[in-house]
């Protein structure tokens, strides 16, 4: 190992123990602010010129005991163990510093084996965990799972009934408790899947929760941008302030689902897209995360990895360069520690 190798090693180990120490339970924004300013400060005082918090990867054993629901053989080349020794130390190398796990299963047992899975890593800071909004065993499932420190919400309205967003009394009820706990909601909006109508009946319907579309919100490509998609986004950034926007698995602009598919690596193929979310939604409400290892399916070598994976963050990295440092390390840091933690309405420190 080179010279080099080993003080960015020990600059990540550092830091992960320095992100450890911001408290994700219940804490006042002015606090928090400061809290994550300071973190930012010190991980560059320490050699880490550009730092990064990875918001969005997925773990999973498909040789487990009756396996997985997803991915299946379909998949192709993800469709193996994944585990953090497959993303860790490639991370590193790419500049991450700290990682959230966002749960792959609607299994509700799998959220637990995640925990478990990286119980002892300080590197896999925060966890965004999988349950059915609406269902019977919603409030104990929360209830139990929240009381580790790194569940900070869950992700909705991915895996449950068909009829999806309904706002009926059941699932009201469970957007108002994860509301009440300062938690988050990941949701998934393209295509036919939670519309972006519905969207915006969501986010009104329970405002001090705080909701983040994944993946460029249905975004698609190449340019000009889709007229109605551009309106759609803009109206659900203008309306909805504690809606947020993950800037996120740029390579599904270009993939038709999750098969092998060679996807772009040049900024001009997702550039135009990328301003409208810019516009819309503003730096501080955009969140960059990797979509790990679903990305690998459309690098230029499948079967690897970390195929894709240097090439998307050199996208994100090309598209910030000109907007400036502060703005970058917003997208590329701060927004996620600031979203990503326990902050129950009208508390403070």
């Amino acid at each position: 190992m080179t010279h080099r190798n080993v003080v960015r090693g020990l600059i990540v180990v550092a830091a992960g123990y320095l992100l450890q120490g911001i408290p994700t339970a219940v804490a006042g924004d002015d606090g928090y602010h400061r809290a994550v300013a300071d973190a930012l400060a010190q991980v560059k005082a320490a050699g880490h010129s550009r730092p990064i918090v990875e918001t969005h990867i997925h773990f999973w054993q498909v040789t487990r005991p009756g396996g997985v629901p997803w991915p299946t053989p379909a998949e192709g080349p993800i469709y193996r163990d994944i585990l953090p020794d497959n993303y860790t130390s490639m991370a590193k190398a790419n500049g991450v510093v700290t990682s959230g796990i966002v749960e792959a299963s609607g299994i509700v047992e799998d959220n637990q084996w995640i925990l478990d899975l990286v119980r002892r890593d300080r590197f896999y800071s925060f966890y965004v965990g999988n349950l059915e909004i609406g269902a019977p065993t919603f409030a104990s499932d929360l209830e139990r799972f929240s009381k580790d420190p790194r569940w900070v919400g869950i992700r909705g309205y991915l895996t449950g009934p068909p009829e999806g967003i309904t706002l009926s009394p059941a699932q009201l009820a469970s957007l108002q408790d994860l509301e009440q706990r300062g938690m988050t909601l990941d949701i998934i909006s393209r295509g036919t899947k939670n519309p972006k109508d519905q969207v915006q009946a969501l986010c009104t319907a329970v405002p001090d929760l705080r909701i983040i579309i994944d993946h460029l919100g249905g975004a698609k490509g190449p340019p000009p941008v889709d007229p109605t998609w551009e309106l759609e986004i803009r109206r659900l950034a203008d309306v909805c302030p504690n809606l947020y926007m993950k800037f996120s698995s740029f390579y599904d602009m270009y993939a038709p689902g999750d098969v092998v598919f060679p996807a772009p690596t040049d900024l001009a193929a997702y550039k135009a897209h990328f301003d409208v979310l810019m516009t819309a939604f503003g730096p501080d409400r955009l969140i960059w995360g990797s979509n790990w290892p679903v990305i690998s399916l459309h690098g230029s070598n499948p079967t690897d990895l970390a195929s894709g994976f240097a090439e998307q963050i050199g996208i994100a990295e090309q598209y910030l360069a000109p907007f400036g440092t502060e703005i970058r390390d917003k997208v590329m840091f701060r927004n996620a520690l600031l979203f990503y933690r326990r902050h129950a309405p009208g508390h403070d420190d």
